[in-house]
């Protein structure tokens, strides 16, 4: 059973927004870490302290929501254990809490945990938690709440598809169900296959118990056993299928079908901030939750948080430029203007664009095909004239910047250089290869099932877009022409909303209906665990394109539990290659993030993989203007 939710947090990236850890186990994160080299946004991205500059009597943050629906309810995910996309866990941060964040420079920090341990086989993490600390309703929160939250995030009848009919459910038909978002971050947690299978009905104990993943040692004290050292643990834990939801709350019988995301207005926020109101559906407020506040010992200065759903990117900025909102989006054609504004901000993300290839469907199950359409693309040209300087080209998965970038990554084969422009002959004599195994005499007996989209009359090759976003359909039709005039092929753009074409390459790969799609894929933690393994072994959730190699398979095994830094990165790098030569993606570009916000907005920003996290909302103002 296979099936993956959109996280684009690593997550696949929607483009509704158009850009925008004891012992050697910690060594080796501050290793990993040191090893970042992606700036943070600069202006404000952290600001000062409120004291440094006099606040403005309002202290409303006015940061819009965009979906194609224009709509803030179901679309916008509020179940942590089931967040996916990018511009959800904006909200998801507000409003719950971690045992661990990050900081803006994505080092591991402590969160509702205040420190932890770790044994010497790295597989046994003790949290201990901040004292006092009680959801938005008052009630408390204890190591049992956290327990509660990671043994049901890897709940098999939790399913992605948040209505009343499926949002708990063992109806097979379900695309969605089970969700496979928890057992991709927490998948390591000692009997969490098993939980996550339905095998045993939870993995939690009370007291300490080696044979269960989640220990409640006592109220202040959460011990999780994995079932390996694997390297980057607390850097998947700062992924909010961690943070803690109350149960009391989430098993409601009034609130079921997961509607209990609708009343976080009546208790449930763990986080900084809780619901106010809904409002009709377009506009959500939210204000500080005093109980996070006196746990953390810091106090919020806004008091209002407004979210206001707009349909598109280009509406949000036009609302911005008319003074409706104090954050904006900025679309890619209005970068060159945009950039030289005093309210713009920019930072080179963690992200890759890519088009993903289906290894289980015509014509993509042919490997002469696969490079074939790598090498033909000219990425230089098609990122310079859709982008207009807000992407860089690339040919990497990993990107620039996360630990593993592979400087020596070479092209498919038989090009092996580290071109960006493609190499169009080498592109054509590898169609001409598949093309050889094609009859000439229009017999279709026995042809290879992908002999109709590259001989005859051939069938068109449709390339699965984004139609939420005007820049990817851009971008798609212009690669389209590429292919088409470089290998004298028909391919076509096929325009679908973000929700739909996650909900197709979710599917298994032999029932996905895309051969070839366009999506991007935006760090969650800087590992190339993050990029490699859950995305490309063969059982993978991720795994969309159905690659399916044992070796690799071994090899990222292996790195994901070596201690040894440069060994471990050496077999990420080696992995990369191998499916980089398999063309299993084609990546593009990496990714700028850029937005605007009023300049008397201080202290509010993203990192390189996109994140305002909790902790910084303390730093978030409104000056006087």
């Amino acid at each position: 059973m296979r099936g993956i939710q959109a996280l684009l947090r690593g997550r696949w990236r929607s483009w509704g927004q158009e850009q925008r850890k004891s012992s050697q186990l910690t060594r080796t994160f501050v290793l990993l870490l040191g090893a970042l080299t992606v700036p943070l946004a600069a202006c404000n991205a952290l600001g000062p302290s409120s004291g440094n500059s006099a606040l403005a009597a309002s202290q409303t943050f006015s940061w819009p929501y965009v979906d194609q629906s224009g709509k803030i309810g179901h679309n916008e995910v509020f179940d942590p254990a089931l967040v996916a996309a990018l511009k959800d866990t904006g909200s998801v941060s507000m409003l719950y809490t971690g045992l661990v964040t990050q900081s803006p420079t994505l080092t591991v920090q402590p969160d509702a945990a205040l420190n932890w341990s770790v044994d010497p086989t790295a597989t046994i993490y003790t949290f201990h938690l901040r004292p006092h600390m009680f959801f938005s309703d008052g009630k408390p929160i204890t190591a049992s709440d956290f327990a509660y939250s990671i043994d049901r995030a890897l709940d098999p009848n939790l399913c992605a598809d948040q209505s009343a009919k499926t949002y708990y459910s063992t109806d097979p038909s379900l695309n969605n169900c089970p969700t496979y978002t928890g057992p991709t971050y927490l998948g390591h947690i000692l009997g969490a296959n098993d939980r996550n299978t339905g095998a045993v009905a939870s993995i939690i104990s009370n007291g300490d118990d080696p044979t269960k993943g989640l220990n409640v040692i006592d109220a202040q004290t959460l011990r999780i056993r994995l079932d390996s050292p694997i390297s980057f643990f607390l850097e998947s834990l700062t992924y909010p299928t961690a943070d803690v939801v109350e149960k009391s709350m989430v098993t409601n019988p009034a609130y079921a079908g997961g509607l209990w995301v609708d009343h976080l207005d009546q208790g449930g926020a763990s986080g900084p901030f809780k619901v106010q109101s809904y409002g009709d559906g377009t506009t959500m407020t939210l204000v500080p939750n005093t109980y996070w506040e006196q746990a953390f010992g810091q106090q919020l200065s806004l008091t209002k948080v407004i979210r206001t759903a707009v349909p598109t990117n280009d509406a949000e900025y036009k609302n911005y430029q008319q003074g409706l909102y104090d954050y904006t989006d900025v679309p890619t054609n209005q970068y060159s203007f945009a950039r030289g504004q005093n309210d713009f901000h920019s930072v080179p993300t963690l992200e890759t664009d890519y088009f993903g290839l289906n290894f289980k469907q015509a014509p993509f199950d042919n490997l002469s095909i696969r490079q074939a359409f790598d090498l033909a693309l000219n990425k230089q040209l098609l990122v310079d004239r859709v982008e207009n300087g807000g992407a860089i080209p690339s040919n990497h998965i990993v990107p620039e910047g996360m630990p593993g970038f592979f400087v020596g990554l070479k092209n498919p084969p038989p090009d092996r250089t580290q071109t960006l422009t493609g190499n169009q002959a080498a592109a054509t004599s590898l169609l001409a290869k598949a093309q050889a195994n094609c009859p000439k005499n229009g017999s279709t007996y026995n042809e290879p099932d992908y002999c109709p989209y590259i001989t005859g009359s051939m069938e068109p090759i449709m390339v699965y877009a984004p139609s939420d976003s005007p820049t990817r359909i851009q971008i798609a039709t212009l690669a389209a022409q590429e292919w088409s005039a470089t290998l004298g092929l028909t391919v076509k753009v096929y325009p679908v909303s973000f929700d739909s074409l996650v909900g197709d390459i979710t599917k298994p790969p032999s029932q996905n209906p895309a051969s070839i799609w366009e999506i991007g894929w935006i760090a969650d933690y800087p590992d190339p665990q993050d990029w490699l393994t859950i995305q490309f072994s063969t059982t993978a959730p991720n795994n969309s394109e159905g690659i399916s190699d044992p070796n690799l398979d071994t090899k990222m095994k292996n790195a994901d539990v070596e201690q040894n830094l440069a060994n471990r990165m050496t077999l990420y790098n080696e992995v990369e290659q191998a499916v980089v030569d398999q063309a299993a993606w084609i990546p593009f570009q990496q990714v700028k993030s850029y937005w605007r916000v009023r300049s008397y907005v201080h202290g509010f920003g993203f990192n390189s993989i996109g994140q305002m996290v909790d902790i910084n909302w303390p730093k978030v103002y409104v000056a006087e203007h």
